[in-house]
């Protein structure tokens, strides 16, 4: 009886495959039904053997596009900040990614500014074509607010070149308070020359307003409901599985204990 006809128990399956070398382990993981791999990998409870499955094919793309979008997440949310995360984000697709990202940055109702630099920082180590793509489907009001105290204008000629779309990371007319911001700069501009042109118009008409404060709560109100409609309209078009606070609580990483802790602590 072939692997795709005999009844497969996903937990045993975890456990053998995880213990092959990992040619062996990759001949019988595809030897599978891509339900049956999906089945698996919704098994493991550990994200980093989760993550250790995905990559079992040779193209991991399908098997991410039909993940809970939850499950992916809490995959990536291990390995934020570390610049591995570029790894597998390349295979989600751009709703999966406006999802993630609605929810990933946002925490009661604010933009969580920690969660964002972390993704910035993963998105900014991303193939250009990669982080164009993801970029289109961000709202750069978001990026403007976050970068606000980091990238500053300095004199007339900036805001000329940025009216005229010729505006660039190296100008002289762009200061960045640290390294960081000049990476996530130099990223957006070498994905996408308008992507970046449009960040730079939003960050200074923050910049530029009398009271900047007012000027930013006022875009980020219009972000925070027109997020709150995306996760409103795909839940109507999908049927509510889980629900938003579910995914967060589910993603909350102080929350979560991957197997080799609890070996840890059982050994104390």
């Amino acid at each position: 009886m072939s692997n795709s006809n005999k009844l497969v128990i996903p937990q045993s399956e975890v456990n053998k495959l995880l213990s092959l070398p990992t040619r062996e382990a990759e001949q019988l993981f595809q030897s599978y039904e891509k339900d049956q791999q999906l089945d698996i990998i919704r098994a493991t409870r550990n994200l980093k053997q989760r993550e250790e499955l995905y990559y079992l094919v040779p193209d991991c793309t399908e098997l991410i596009q039909e993940s809970p979008t939850e499950d992916v997440l809490q995959v990536l949310d291990t390995l934020l900040g570390t610049g591995l995360a570029c790894g597998l984000l390349p295979c989600l697709s751009n709703e999966q990614f406006e999802e993630i990202i609605d929810i990933a940055i946002w925490h009661e109702g604010e933009i969580d500014e920690k969660s964002l630099n972390l993704w910035l920082y993963e998105l900014s180590e991303c193939d250009r074509e990669d982080l164009s793509r993801f970029m289109g489907q961000m709202d750069m009001r978001v990026f403007a607010a976050l970068l606000k105290d980091r990238v500053k204008l300095k004199g007339a000629l900036g805001a000329m070149l940025i009216e005229e779309g010729i505006i660039d990371p190296n100008s002289p007319s762009i200061e960045c308070k640290d390294e960081k911001a000049k990476a996530i700069l130099n990223a957006i501009w070498e994905a996408d020359g308008e992507l970046f042109t449009l960040l730079m118009r939003e960050l200074f008409v923050i910049d530029k307003e009398a009271d900047v404060d007012k000027e930013l709560v006022t875009a980020l109100e219009k972000a925070r409901a027109e997020r709150d409609e995306r996760i409103k309209e795909r839940d109507k078009k999908a049927g509510i599985k889980v629900t938003e606070s579910e995914i967060e609580q589910k993603v909350d990483l102080d929350s979560i204990k991957l197997a080799e802790d609890e070996e840890d602590n059982a050994d104390q």
